[in-house]
């Protein structure tokens, strides 16, 4: 990339012009590019899943310590809780706000990373390298368009290379501003989520293999003694978090099935990290629209492996010492994202859990700083010696600085081509946005209340219930959507979300024929209709074709159980209600005098819309 950017800056730069500012001047550029792209990316997006659960309790929850602290999903993130409460308090389902909030942390993560890389090797051209992995890899994108996934993983990286940089600066300083500040940062990235507990692994190696000298056996405690008021307030804010986590959250999920470990790692480090970090994976695969996941082919996971190996291989025989460590933090990070999978996730989603990319969002400016680790000395006394610095891409032969060009290349053009991949699915009009459009819309036209059904699954999760139904789903837009469990010629959300007549189908019937041109006759005296018990569901709906003389109410009792009362309505109708369990005999008697209905006929079995 420099080797690329180069030559071009020399004929449009003055010549007085120093190297850091011409560092800077691209970086600028890559930062301008960087935000086009995301920009381009989330805003034509909408809320999914989990996003749409954070706008209902935001809409039906006041902003309080308490609101804050509730975990979401097993995740107690109040920085997230927050920034989600505030969205939906911009009105229903605020996408704008959504995206421009998380935008706005997006290019605040942005500048934590330069701070991040430049802190800890100076401004040199070799820090373009990994900054443009942090801009431009596909590691990350699902972390900032997936609105929930964005709540924990913008903060958490935030916070992250916030507190890498006042550690840094307090190995050199000693100061005790940075130690306070690296607590704040910490504390912000814990906040965010309890991935953000992992981040203690790169940053105690950090300290540990970087910022500590001496003997490997002798540098835990060395590193306890050098940075006792660095880690004490890291510790307790961890224990405290910990403590709070462990009161509050119950288990992160229902076990379906075992962890499948080999394939698992396989998924995480073989199919996601690898590919992406040398700008794959270049395909997806679009498992729950609009979520896909990588999907390299075997071909292009194979050369990434090679080519990581390779590179790594090379800068362990120029400098093994900076090189092992550096590899010991990666290790590390995707060891403890795999044992996190292997207890969490993994345990419902198998192994596709290790190609959900927005596990890997935490990793990635830990990727970042590794990288920087491994090709350039890092900018403190203690920190290991570079015995022999990669050359300069001037100071490389003709082949080897066009190798290097191409090889940068390749990588900046897979990581866009990549994430606009990933984007476009997000673009179109997938089944959670559909549905909650085409309800809003028709429910406006035609206010008629509407069964309280559980939505398809690829609108809500069924595990989620009961945010998957139309009275929580829909809940963020107040009074347009009236459900309901009983009521006169009811209407029911079909697949898309439109507003349709409601039918019940299945299950047993009856068609009373006690009175000739009435059927059953429902007066002030009980009336009752019996079924065939073995052919009803568990939980059926019963629909009650009658005509009324006139308005007013009858009592319902199935089996001796009392039901709520029926208002009858003059004329045609058919009454629907939801029963508790299923039942052999129907009993109804007005209780309004002088009102009678013709029952003609009585169905209990499943509700749906009448295409």
């Amino acid at each position: 990339m420099t080797s690329i950017l180069a030559p071009t800056l020399r004929t449009i730069v003055p010549a007085d012009v120093t190297t850091p500012q011409r560092v800077r001047l691209v970086a600028g550029v890559m930062v301008v590019a960087h935000l086009v792209l995301r920009a381009w990316a989330l805003l034509p997006a909408w809320f999914y899943s989990d996003d749409l659960r954070f706008i209902e309790d935001g809409t039906s929850n006041p902003l309080t310590a308490g609101f804050l602290m509730t975990p979401h999903d097993s995740q107690l993130m109040p920085v997230g809780v927050l920034v989600s409460w505030v969205v939906a308090h911009a009105g229903p389902y605020a996408w704008g706000t959504a995206a421009l909030l998380t935008l706005t942390l997006q290019a605040v993560a942005v500048g934590c990373c330069w701070l991040m890389l430049r802190t800890a090797f100076g401004e040199r051209w070799a820090i373009l390298v990994p900054f443009g992995l942090f801009l431009f890899s596909a590691m990350g994108i699902e972390g900032m368009v997936w609105w929930a996934a964005a709540l924990n993983a913008l903060p958490m990286q935030i916070g992250f290379m916030l507190t890498v940089t006042a550690v840094l600066l307090w190995s050199r300083e000693r100061r005790a501003r940075w130690a306070w500040l690296a607590a704040a940062a910490f504390a912000l990235t814990v906040a965010s989520g309890p991935r953000g507990l992992v981040t203690i692994v790169p940053i105690g190696l950090l300290m540990m293999l970087f910022l500590t000298s001496g003997p490997w056996w002798r540098r835990p405690l060395d590193t306890l003694r050098r940075h006792a008021l660095l880690i004490v307030p890291l510790a307790l804010l961890g224990v405290g978090y910990l403590a709070l986590y462990a009161t509050t959250t119950t288990s992160p999920v229902a076990a379906s099935t075992d962890a499948p470990l080999l394939r698992l790692a396989g998924n995480l480090v073989g199919r996601a990290w690898l590919p992406s970090v040398v700008g794959g994976p270049w395909q997806w695969e679009l498992v729950a629209d609009p979520v896909s996941v990588p999907d390299p082919s075997d071909t292009v996971a194979v050369v990434a492996a090679l080519v990581v190996v390779a590179a790594v291989v090379v800068l362990l025989r120029r400098n093994p010492g900076p090189t092992a460590a550096a590899a010991a933090i990666m290790v590390a990070q995707l060891t403890a994202t795999y044992v996190a999978l292997v207890f969490g996730r993994a345990l419902q989603l198998g192994a596709l859990a290790g190609l959900n990319m927005r596990y890997l969002a935490d990793a990635l400016p830990v990727t970042v700083l590794v990288i920087g680790l491994m090709t350039m000395p890092l900018l403190d006394d203690v920190a290991p010696t570079f015995r022999r610095p990669l050359p300069s891409p001037r100071a490389l032969a003709g082949p080897a600085r066009v190798g290097l060009s191409v090889a940068l290349g390749v990588a900046l053009i897979g990581g866009i081509v990549s994430t606009i991949g990933y984007a476009r699915p997000w673009h179109d009009s997938f089944p959670a946005r559909a549905f909650v459009a085409n309800a809003v819309a028709s429910l406006r036209a035609d206010p008629t209340p509407v069964a309280d059904l559980e939505v398809p699954d690829l609108v809500q999760l069924s595990i989620h219930y009961p945010s998957n139904l139309p009275s929580r789903l829909l809940a963020p837009y107040g009074d347009v959507v009236q459900t309901t469990d009983a009521g006169n010629d009811i209407r029911v959300l079909d697949a898309s979300g439109t507003s349709r007549q409601a039918v019940v189908e299945g299950g047993t019937e009856v068609a009373p024929v006690d009175e000739p041109g009435c059927g059953l006759r429902v007066t002030t005296r009980p009336s009752s209709v019996t079924f065939d018990f073995t052919k009803m569901s568990v939980d059926p709906w019963t629909a009650i074709s009658y005509a009324g003389s006139a308005a007013g109410r009858v009592s319902i009792t199935a089996d001796g159980r009392a039901l709520p009362d029926l208002d009858v309505a003059a004329g045609p109708h058919t009454y629907f209600l939801r029963t508790d369990g299923a039942y052999s005999r129907l009993t109804l008697r007005a209780r309004t005098p002088d009102v009678q209905m013709c029952v003609d006929r009585v169905r209990a079995g499943e509700i749906k819309a009448l295409p």
